[in-house]
């Protein structure tokens, strides 16, 4: 199994329904030890997000349901066994983001994960009424905020996880600092979203480091391809071409629910994972970060989040 584990590891091979066949992905395994454990999932009601949400409830967690429409939020509800509890934010508002956590904060309820899924791909450049590029605020901004402000209910439920939904194209782009709201050149929406997920792996990796001894780990992680509506939507003439090979949600997601809930994953720490297991972060040599770049990056990522944030959590 090794073997073919790394040999799929390096072909894309690896992200397709039959890497996950190969490696005996089990969609159906249960994890008892995250019964009354409280995880909040961005992007819920739909694709990976809902599979996770699902998984997560019927093997007793709380999940903590976090999307914009009150409509598939109830379905969700409805629909899964176990506790589900809504929350209604749209998670391009940085404003609505805060309020999201206040408001968790202020039930005084525990929080022992939280799985930052939520994230958007769209191909002509937008810029949310608080002036961020749209893909930066949803998929960067907005998670760096909410991590920030609900680490005090993470660290008081220690130990307790953080996993970033990345994807497998970040592996394309490189750390920018200067070109994160894609203010430079012709707007490309697929790198916009891959430079996005390139940077949740380092916040990932940095938050690793920085939370070490409080009983707080944090992971990255990329789901394969998957049939999502957001694949369908963002991605059409992938979708037609690479269709008989996608994975299905509940294989997409199942990595997710492995770092959240499992003994095994409980000292994972800064690492990037696909289907269980650590992956390399780079793929090409012009895509390594000069440690330098990081620093940049990091202080970048909390002087925008500053004014969202009380100066101690930045």
């Amino acid at each position: 199994m090794t073997f073919i584990d790394s040999a799929l590891d390096t072909t894309l091979a690896g992200y397709t329904r039959f890497g996950a066949a190969l490696r005996d992905v089990d969609v159906e395994e249960t994890f008892p030890e995250v019964e009354d454990r409280h995880v909040m999932i961005t992007g819920a009601t739909g694709g990976i997000g809902k599979a996770v949400a699902v998984r997560l409830a019927a093997n007793g967690a709380t999940v903590h349901a976090v999307g914009r429409n009150p409509a598939k939020l109830d379905s969700l509800v409805s629909e899964t066994r176990g506790t589900v509890i809504p929350h209604v934010a749209d998670l391009s508002s940085i404003e609505a983001i805060v309020h999201l956590a206040d408001d968790y904060l202020a039930t005084d309820e525990p929080l022992h994960g939280l799985v930052n899924n939520v994230g958007i791909m769209i191909h002509e450049r937008t810029v949310t009424d608080e002036g961020y590029e749209i893909t930066y605020a949803t998929n960067l901004l907005g998670q760096y905020v909410l991590t920030k402000k609900l680490l005090p209910a993470l660290e008081a439920s220690a130990p307790s996880r953080i996993v970033m939904v990345s994807s497998g194209g970040m592996y394309s782009q490189p750390l920018t600092v200067a070109n994160l709201e894609s203010t430079q050149g012709e707007y490309n929406g697929t790198n916009a979203y891959a430079r996005t997920k390139r940077a949740e792996v380092v916040l990932a990796e940095e938050w690793a480091r920085e939370l070490d001894g409080t009983g707080v780990t944090a992971t990255s992680m990329h789901p394969g391809w998957v049939d999502t509506a957001g694949v369908r939507d963002s991605l059409p003439t992938f979708r037609r071409i690479t269709g008989p090979f996608l994975r299905n949600e509940a294989e997409g997601a199942d990595t997710i629910v492995w770092l959240m809930a499992s003994d095994e994953a409980a000292t994972a720490n800064g690492a990037f994972y696909h289907d269980r297991k650590p992956r390399p972060t780079h793929r090409m040599k012009k895509t390594v970060e000069e440690p330098a770049l990081r620093e940049r990056f990091m202080d970048h990522m909390a002087s925008d989040a500053s004014r969202w944030l009380e100066p101690s959590e930045t």
